[in-house]
């Protein structure tokens, strides 16, 4: 079975795939809305940037495969001068390790420091207890349907890009 979802010729009703487009629409103008920024902010120690947070993410996502810059920008979508430039900014700030790869001199690679960890960890916690209080209301199997679905919609979008 596995992707054969994806195969499926569409029954819904065009009006499921707006509604389903404007949610995904508004759950991403929610959360770049001030008003979370300023709530997430508020649960930390310190000032962060998000950028910050997203370059981290990105490293930690990576698992043990220790993504280069250029990981890091396909991962963001952004330019490799950008992601070059975020990098170095965490690397500067004690968050980021950069380690040169041992088959190719040119390239690095980038791990968290112990201070990124510690940070990403602070986020991550700030974020689940935001999300607590957004969901209070759900049940469990709700909760779970929905970071199931959400996998599967991620999923869907990576194999139609890799597809393009």
């Amino acid at each position: 079975m596995g992707d054969t979802h994806i195969y499926m010729e569409m029954t819904l009703e065009p009006t499921t795939l707006t509604d389903l487009d404007d949610a995904l629409f508004d759950i991403q103008r929610v959360a770049r809305r001030p008003g979370y920024r300023r709530r997430l902010l508020a649960a930390m120690d310190a000032p962060v940037e998000l950028s910050t947070v997203r370059v981290l993410r990105a490293v930690e996502r990576a698992g043990d495969a220790a993504p280069s810059i250029g990981d890091i920008a396909d991962r963001l979508t952004i330019d490799p001068s950008t992601a070059s430039r975020f990098v170095d900014q965490q690397v500067a700030a004690g968050y980021l390790l950069r380690h040169r790869c041992s088959d190719d001199g040119r390239r690095s690679r980038l791990t968290l420091s112990d201070t990124g960890r510690a940070l990403l960890d602070e986020v991550t916690a700030a974020r689940r207890r935001i999300l607590a209080e957004v969901t209070a209301g759900w049940d469990s199997v709700d909760l779970d349907a929905l970071g199931d679905l959400l996998a599967r919609l991620r999923d869907d979008f990576d194999h139609l890009e890799s597809q393009a």
